[in-house]
């Protein structure tokens, strides 16, 4: 009976763990420019909201293609330099 009791428990808090992880996932950072991908912030670094993600050069220069929406952590960076990216386009991820 305690096992059953232990085993449900246990069961029941990896569940909320992994809805809270789903729920917690993050948010996509797009691109509001397109050009060419010349140096992207390093996985893992902590942003505040309006950090440079990823610069590109274009025509007309240098410039930041994408910024963070949210001050957290960057979990993944989807470009790299020399990637030519279109203006929408998903380049990192970050979580709270």
């Amino acid at each position: 009976m305690k096992r059953k009791l232990i085993a449900m428990l246990l069961f029941a808090c990896l569940a909320a763990g992994g809805v809270h992880m789903a729920l917690a996932g993050g948010a996509d950072v797009r691109s509001v420019l397109g050009g060419t991908v010349t140096w992207t912030v390093p996985v893992g670094t902590h942003v505040e909201e309006g950090s440079e993600l990823v610069r590109i050069s274009t025509l007309t220069g240098s410039s930041a293609a994408a910024r963070a929406n949210m001050a957290g952590t960057v979990r993944e960076v989807l470009v790299r330099p020399g990637d030519v990216i279109n203006k929408g386009s998903v380049v990192a991820r970050i979580s709270e």
